[in-house]
């Protein structure tokens, strides 16, 4: 049982060792951003670019992967990020939109125009377009 934990805790630091990119739909105006942007768009202080609605969309909190994105790209770590969200809630306002998977994340940015993720760059692909590369890990 150890050793399938082991294996599965490998995997998914392999599978998510890559450069961290926030991808958008090809069709999208977001040609680039600055990690500052990406941060706005993610506090959602930025809802439309242009006349485009902007999308933006998360992983479940405990995904490996959503929470290196809010550590390297953030800044923020996990009570931080759910401060935040829990004031803004009573301001009215909603967090990004929570997606299961990856493979969701990947649909969903290639069918709406406006939609904004963050994947290893090794996952993006047709119908996408990378607007911010982060760190290496």
């Amino acid at each position: 049982m150890l050793r399938a934990v082991s294996l599965f805790l490998l995997l998914g630091l392999y599978l998510y060792a890559g450069k961290l990119v926030v991808v958008t739909n090809a069709e999208s105006p977001i040609d680039r951003l600055t990690q500052s942007q990406v941060r706005t768009l993610y506090l959602k202080k930025k809802r439309f670019w242009g006349d485009t609605r902007l999308v933006v969309l998360n992983l479940p909190p405990q995904n490996a992967l959503r929470q290196r994105f809010e550590h390297d790209i953030l800044k923020m770590d996990a009570e931080e990020w759910e401060a935040y969200w829990a004031k803004q809630h009573y301001m009215g306002h909603r967090p990004p939109y929570r997606v299961e998977s990856v493979r969701s994340m990947l649909l969903f940015i290639k069918k709406v125009k406006g939609a904004v993720g963050y994947l290893p760059k090794n996952r993006v692909g047709t119908g996408m377009k990378i607007i911010y590369e982060g760190p290496s890990s």
